[in-house]
C-alpha cells in the first residue's frame, strides 16, 4: 500500500553546479520534511534533494507518473513507486537498472520480499524504502487466546455473538486496492496465483476456488459489518475503535492511531499473525509499502541514487516509522533496534510475516489485473467460488493477449 504524499519541502538552487534531485512520491508525513533536510545537510552541497506534491491517492499518483514518463520528461528524478508498478515501468523502459555496486549496496540487509518487489525478470530496477504487511487485532478482553486458523477465527466470533458481545470481523472489502489485497491474501492461503512470474499466462485454478470459497464463507458469516462491500481501512479502524469488532485485519499503523482516537481501546488491543488454513503454517500475507527508483530521464542518475540511499538509511527508516508508520525493509531493525522495537510492540510478529510475505501478481498490466479482481468479486458476498474464478480467469487471458481493459 503506497503511503499518502504529502507536502515537501521547496528548495531553490542546489549543489555548487545547481544539482537538484526532484523526489516524487514516498513521503507520508510533513516531518518527511526532516529527512530530506537531513540528506541534503549530508551532501555537503553536491546536490539539494526538492520534494514534489503529488496526488494523495496511489491512483492519482500513477497516473501522473505515466503521463510525465511516458513524455520523456527529465525534470523527475526520484520516484517513489508502489510496489506494484515495478514490472510495468520497468517494461516500459522508465526506471533504471540496479548493477554492480549500486544493487549490492542496494539489496544489503533487506529482507528478501521487499527486493522480490523491487524486481523484474530477474533484475533490479529499485531501492527498497519501506514495506508493510497487515495482522490480525483483536480485543484482549473478548479474546483470551488468539485464533490461528480462519475457522478458529470464525468460531471465536461466532461464540461472541451468541453471548451477546462485540464479535464483529473487521477487513477491507470496497470496491478497490485494498480490496484486491485481501483477495491476493485468501489466494495465499492456499498457495494460489494469479499469473505466473513472467506473467504469460493466468494461473488460477483449484487453489483460487478454495481461497474465494474462504471470502465468501466470511462475507456471508454473518460476523461482520452490514457494510462490509464499503469498508476500506479508516472503517475497519473505525468499527475497532468503536467497539463493534472483536478482530480486525489491519496494517500496523493501528496501534498508534488507536493511541490517539481511543486509549481505552489501544490498551485493551492485542495483536498476532495473520489466520492461516492450517495451525502451524507460516503466514502468507500480501505486500505493501514503497520502492524508490531512478527514472531513466535522469539528468543526474549517480546522484540521484545517493539521494535515495541516503532517504532509505537506517536512522531514516526508524524516524519514518515512528513519525509516520512506514515499516522499515531491513531485517536488523526488526531485531537490534531498541527505538523502533518499543514504539513497534508488535515488530516481532511483523517480522515473521514480513519473512514470508507474498507481492501482488508481479506483471506489467497489474493496474489492468487489479481493476478486474476488484470490480469482479464485488461485493464479495455475491462470489460464486467456481464461475467466479472462471470468470476471472478468462478476463485476465484476455488482458495477457491484450485485449483487456485500461484502468
Amino acid at each position: 500500500m503506497i503511503a499518502l504524499t504529502a507536502g515537501l519541502t521547496a528548495a531553490c538552487g542546489g549543489g555548487p553546479d545547481g544539482t537538484v534531485i526532484n523526489l516524487y512520491g514516498g513521503a507520508s508525513a510533513v516531518k518527511f520534511n526532516e529527512l530530506i533536510d537531513a540528506c541534503n545537510k549530508e551532501a555537503g552541497g553536491k546536490y539539494t534533494i526538492v520534494g514534489n506534491l503529488l496526488p494523495s491517492d496511489a491512483d492519482g499518483q500513477r497516473e501522473q507518473f505515466v503521463r510525465r514518463l511516458a513524455a520523456k520528461d527529465d525534470s523527475m528524478d526520484l520516484l517513489g513507486m508502489d510496489v506494484t508498478w515495478t514490472a510495468e515501468f520497468a517494461e516500459a523502459g522508465w526506471i533504471r537498472e540496479l548493477t554492480g555496486e549500486q544493487k549490492s549496496a542496494a539489496v544489503e540487509g533487506v529482507l528478501q520480499p521487499p527486493v522480490d518487489t523491487a524486481t523484474w525478470k530477474d533484475k533490479l530496477y529499485a531501492i527498497p524504502r519501506t514495506t508493510n504487511v497487515q495482522i490480525l487485532w483483536y480485543r484482549k478482553s473478548l479474546v483470551p487466546e488468539p485464533p490461528e486458523t480462519w475457522d478458529q477465527l470464525l468460531e471465536q466470533a461466532q461464540a461472541l455473538k451468541d453471548g451477546g458481545k462485540p464479535f464483529q470481523i473487521a477487513f477491507t472489502a470496497a470496491q478497490y486496492e485494498g480490496y484486491v489485497v485481501n483477495v491476493n491474501n485468501v489466494l495465499n492461503a492456499y498457495g494460489g496465483t494469479f499469473v505466473n512470474e513472467d506473467s504469460t499466462k493466468v494461473t488460477l485454478d483449484d487453489k483460487a476456488v478454495q481461497g474465494l470459497g474462504l471470502l465468501k464463507k466470511l462475507a456471508t458469516s454473518g460476523l461482520v459489518s452490514d457494510s462490509l462491500s464499503n469498508a476500506q481501512e479508516p472503517e475497519v479502524f473505525a468499527d475497532l475503535q468503536a467497539g463493534r469488532a472483536a478482530f480486525a485485519l489491519n496494517w500496523p499503523y493501528v496501534l498508534s492511531a488507536m493511541r490517539e482516537a481511543n486509549p481505552e481501546v489501544a490498551g485493551d488491543l492485542g495483536y498476532t499473525t495473520f489466520p492461516t488454513v492450517e495451525a502451524g503454517e507460516p503466514p502468507k500475507v500480501t505486500l505493501g509499502g514503497m520502492n524508490y527508483a531512478v527514472s531513466t530521464y535522469s539528468k543526474h542518475p549517480e546522484e540521484t541514487y545517493e539521494a535515495a540511499m541516503c532517504l532509505r538509511k537506517e536512522e531514516h527508516q526508524v524516524k519514518a516509522a515512528i513519525d509516520a508508520g512506514d515499516a522499515p525493509v531491513l531485517e536488523r531493525i526488526y531485531t537490534d533496534n531498541a527505538e523502533f522495537r518499543e514504539q513497534y510492540p508488535m515488530g516481532d510478529v511483523m517480522l515473521e510475516e514480513l519473512k514470508n510475505a507474498v507481492p501482488r501478481p508481479r506483471t506489467p498490466l497489474y493496474q489492468n489485473i487489479s481493476t478486474l479482481v476488484s470490480t469482479n468479486l464485488s461485493p464479495p458476498g455475491s462470489i460464486d467460488p467456481e464461475s467466479s474464478t472462471s470468470e476471472l480467469r478468462d478476463l485476465i487471458a484476455q488482458t495477457l493477449e491484450g485485449k483487456g481493459i485500461l484502468p
